[in-house]
């Protein structure tokens, strides 16, 4: 038994809250004050039995084993300083992007191996199905041809004109360090190490709406990302050819799948992906390089980003 407290009363409850019953993981800590926001999405109420109310997220911290950041970068910084204290927590789940620029998510990085706790950041792409098949387009080509990656969508913030921090750059918000972060680390992974050239666009100065990047790495097809936060459609690609290698050509609404209308009482589209997430911090194989390399490779992003140097969107050929 892993008794794990989550930290986060959004996606906190309708991503890790199930990911983390699925798993086995009990009891599931969580403070008071998260209680009427548990009541309020009636989705979560077969996982009742699975959770112990703590007085506070102090409380919660002092009785978990393990515990569920899913907070914003800079509060999930102040909190982790404080988890390292903890001598009972054992195991550390983190939203990505780690703290909020890479200087800092390095810093951190360094303190997490230091402290000799079992951690894992949330780059979920590598749990997803298409994922499997880019590693072995990858294995394959030998170093030769093209893999283009684009991700259209018009991101909640854009649609509902939202003032949050998942739109300012400084806070670890936008096209490259919240989303584009995922195809980073799953670059990273893959053995890319260096970037090309990197271009992106805002209408607000600290904003990324849009980001280009094209990856190399030794042995591996060049690689070309697009992202695009404010697209008035939304579809995720993968178009990759090489020479004596069958092309590889997948499409979907988004990463996570095809958009179709939720059934009642669902679990959202990441908690799968999210179950092997969490699992595999307790399976006790470390993974501390392939951090490393993610905020390595995200660092030689922003040294060769040029600020608003893209185009207008361009039509939906995807």
């Amino acid at each position: 038994m892993h008794p794990v407290a989550i930290l986060g009363s959004g996606f906190g409850l309708y991503g890790y809250l199930p990911a983390l019953a699925a798993g086995g993981a009990t009891p599931i800590l969580l403070p008071a004050r998260y209680r009427e926001r548990f009541t309020q999405r009636p989705e979560l109420a077969r996982f009742a039995d699975a959770i112990v109310w703590t007085r506070d997220e102090d409380d919660a911290l002092r009785t978990a084993t393990g515990v569920v950041l899913a907070l914003a970068p800079e509060m999930q910084c102040n909190r982790l300083a404080e988890c390292l204290h903890y001598d009972n927590l054992q195991y550390l789940l983190l939203e990505k992007p780690l703290a909020p620029n890479p200087k800092s998510a390095a810093g951190w990085h360094a303190r997490l191996v230091e402290s000799g706790k079992a951690f894992r950041v949330a780059y979920v792409f590598r749990f997803l199905d298409w994922s499997d098949e880019l590693r072995a387009f990858c294995a394959a080509a030998g170093g030769a041809g093209l893999i283009t990656i684009r991700w259209h969508f018009l991101a909640h913030h854009v649609r509902f004109a939202v003032d949050t921090w998942k739109r300012q750059n400084r806070l670890g918000g936008g096209a490259i360090r919240f989303y584009g972060i995922h195809l980073i680390a799953l670059l990273a992974e893959l053995g890319y190490a260096a970037v090309s050239s990197s271009q992106s666009a805002g209408d607000a100065t600290d904003e990324i709406d849009r980001w280009q990047a094209v990856f190399t790495g030794a042995d591996l097809p060049e690689c070309e990302v697009e992202v695009d936060c404010t697209a008035p459609y939304g579809t995720f690609s993968i178009s990759a050819e090489a020479p004596a290698v069958a092309r590889l050509a997948i499409r979907r609404d988004d990463p996570f799948g095809d958009i179709t209308p939720p059934l009642p009482g669902a679990d959202d589209r990441r908690v799968r992906p999210l179950i092997r997430f969490c699992q595999s911090v307790f399976n006790g194989v470390g993974e501390e390089t392939v951090h490393l390399a993610a905020i390595e490779l995200w660092q030689a992003v922003e040294a060769a980003n040029t600020r608003n140097a893209l185009r207008p969107h361009p039509p939906n050929q995807c």
